[in-house]
Order: structure tokens, then C-alpha cells, then sequence
């Protein structure tokens, strides 16, 4: 994994919250930002990917015996 230099700014309070939560995990404010984006872009990925139901109706007799030439007869 290659690691990119950026620059951010942030609110006072969110940056502190931050430093104090890096601190407590003994871990450093870059795995802390890294994890948190990681995180908020799996949910938004969730959010987006829905399950396609494909709804079956009985219409009666299979009729996948049928050929070509049933319908169009030779010119």
C-alpha cells in the first residue's frame, strides 16, 4: 500500500477529539484518519449496492419446445 501526502483542514475540536483518540489507542492521528475514511466509504459503498429482486410470474405452459420455423415458415 502506498501512502500519499495531502493536506486537510479540519475543525479545532474534530482535530483534537482525534489526536486524543490516537493517543488512548496508542496508535498514530494518520491510522486514525485512514481507518475512519476506510470506514465511511464501505457504508457509502453498502448504501449504493441494493439487491436486485427479479420478480417470476407462472404464465402456464413452458413453451421453450417452440422453434425458428414455428414462427417464420420458409420464403
Amino acid at each position: 500500500m502506498q501512502l500519499i501526502r495531502t493536506t486537510l483542514r479540519l475543525k479545532e475540536n474534530l482535530k483534537k477529539r482525534a489526536e486524543k483518540k490516537a493517543f488512548d489507542e496508542n496508535t498514530s492521528l494518520q491510522a486514525i484518519f485512514n481507518s475512519a475514511l476506510e470506514q465511511y466509504l464501505e457504508k457509502d459503498a453498502k448504501k449504493q449496492a441494493k439487491r436486485i429482486v427479479f420478480k417470476t410470474h407462472d404464465l402456464g405452459v413452458n413453451l421453450d419446445n417452440l422453434r425458428r420455423e414455428d414462427f417464420y415458415p420458409e420464403p
